[in-house]
């Protein structure tokens, strides 16, 4: 087999950038009691927290799939115990994938995979008029506030730990006033998919209001990006606060990257990938197709020169793959040339456009050819891709 023969000649593929989510199937709620009705009511609310988690929509749970399957939770448990946290018994679970996955393939709902864009947040607490950025280890409650609202989401998160270079690196007015590029200067050696601007206004140990700039780049490209970041607001306690936030940011992500499920799902299909030179470039390009939400099986069936030809079959729709596969930079589709004008075009090019791939039967005259109809066709896409490592 071809895949064979490449694996011999080399060690190791390319590591995905994403952040990898391991919880995504995991839930932990507050257990009031052991009876029988608070235990089922606790494992509903596990249930809609892994839906959530997994689909990227904080409504899944107004499916009406969804809502009939909420009533029969026990059935997608796999594993479940007990524990504590914050002085309250809880009631931790484990769900099946697969059956997960099947329940949101039947609602026609999305999944959002467990490779996630990293998100670096720059929290700025003004209070009584005093502003100070909240950095990772200041130890401040807002912290496990926001990096627990983000775990509910599955949203990978990070915050700045606050050292010599980050101070020195920006201030707060370049935050509270969303100033890109020191905000991308600063944010750059944390090398995060997406940075995330808060800017808190607390008035009490009860109430706070945020808002929210979401650059849904790395620092790399935001300096350079056309693409306007997206916004949002935010108020109530500052748990309640900050979960809100995490709520619409994680919509706004998952409407990005995660894929719709219950589509047509296409038979098997092939599309090329040209300027595979290495070993490393081919596992890096299979890992690459293997890991799409959308993708049930791959297979490389052709090597010839430095193009490979991969049998795909997928689980959703050919649109949802191509949109997938679309977000990795390192692929670019192949457009077919733009055929020249009809007037610039010899005789003989003219029959070539007009029997393009047809053995002609009869004699024709090139000089009464008009393919001026068939010049105006748009350029189809094709199913052949180009490989920039």
């Amino acid at each position: 087999m071809l895949r064979i023969a490449l694996l011999l000649c080399a060690f190791l593929a390319w590591p995905l950038k994403a952040a990898t989510v391991t919880n995504l199937y995991q839930a932990e709620v507050v257990l009031p009691d052991t009876d029988r009705a608070s235990e089922t009511k606790a494992r509903e609310a596990a249930l809609a927290q892994v839906l959530v988690k997994v689909s990227g929509q904080s409504a899944i749970t107004e499916n009406e799939v969804i809502q009939k399957a909420m009533a029969n939770s026990r059935a997608y448990v796999s594993q479940f115990g007990y524990g504590s946290r914050d002085g309250q018994q809880t009631l931790s679970l484990a769900f099946d994938r697969g059956q997960i996955r099947n329940l949101l393939t039947q609602a026609n709902a999305t999944l959002w995979r467990e490779e996630r864009p990293s998100v670096l947040v720059w929290l700025v607490k003004d209070a009584n008029r005093n502003r100070d950025i909240v950095w990772d280890q200041s130890g401040s409650v807002l912290t496990t506030q926001l990096k627990r609202a983000a775990d509910q989401r599955g949203v990978p998160v990070m915050m700045p730990i606050g050292d010599f270079e980050d101070i020195t690196a920006i201030n707060i007015p370049d935050l509270w006033g969303g100033f890109i590029q020191p905000i991308a200067g600063a944010s750059a050696r944390y090398q995060p998919d997406a940075v995330l601007v808060v800017r808190l206004r607390q008035s009490g140990a009860d109430s706070a209001q945020l808002g929210w700039q979401l650059f849904a780049d790395s620092p790399e490209q935001l300096t350079s990006s056309q693409t306007m970041p997206a916004e949002g607001r935010a108020s109530g306690t500052p748990a309640d606060a900050l979960t809100q936030m995490m709520d619409q940011v994680a919509d706004r992500l998952a409407a990005k990257y995660a894929v719709p499920l219950g589509g047509a799902a296409s038979d098997a299909f092939a599309i090329e990938v040209a300027n595979i030179r290495t070993t490393e470039d081919f596992f890096a390009l299979e890992r690459l197709l293997t890991n799409l939400t959308s993708v049930a099986s791959v297979n490389a069936s052709r090597l010839q020169g430095d193009t490979v030809t991969f049998a795909v079959n997928l689980l959703s729709s050919e649109t949802a793959f191509y949109q997938e596969l679309g977000r990795d930079q390192r692929l670019s589709r192949v457009v077919p040339d733009m055929p020249q004008p009809a007037e610039a075009m010899s005789p003989e090019e003219k029959l070539q456009v007009l029997y393009a791939g047809v053995e002609a039967e009869t004699t024709v005259d090139p000089d009464a050819v008009d393919v001026s109809a068939t010049l105006m066709q748009p350029r189809t896409e094709t199913n052949q891709f180009y490989w920039s490592p």
